[in-house]
């Protein structure tokens, strides 16, 4: 197991992604940017743990990483 898949947040943030992903599914069709949005934007929080998780370098380096997440 990595690392981020240990953190709280990110196993949530899974769970967000299953929940938007079934949400923008049931979209009417004339939603598609909505719903495509919504998909992206569900994927990038856990995408975003990950790398930030992944980073090795300094700890100030990580902060500014993690401030621009929020």
């Amino acid at each position: 197991m990595l690392s981020h898949e240990k953190l709280d947040v990110y196993r949530r943030s899974i769970e967000f992604l299953a929940c938007a992903l079934k949400t923008a599914e049931k979209l009417p069709r004339g939603e598609a940017p909505l719903a495509d949005q919504l998909r992206r934007a569900a994927m990038s929080i856990p995408l975003n743990i990950a790398e930030g998780s992944g980073r090795t370098q300094a700890s100030a380096d990580r902060m500014r990483f993690l401030s621009k997440m929020s």
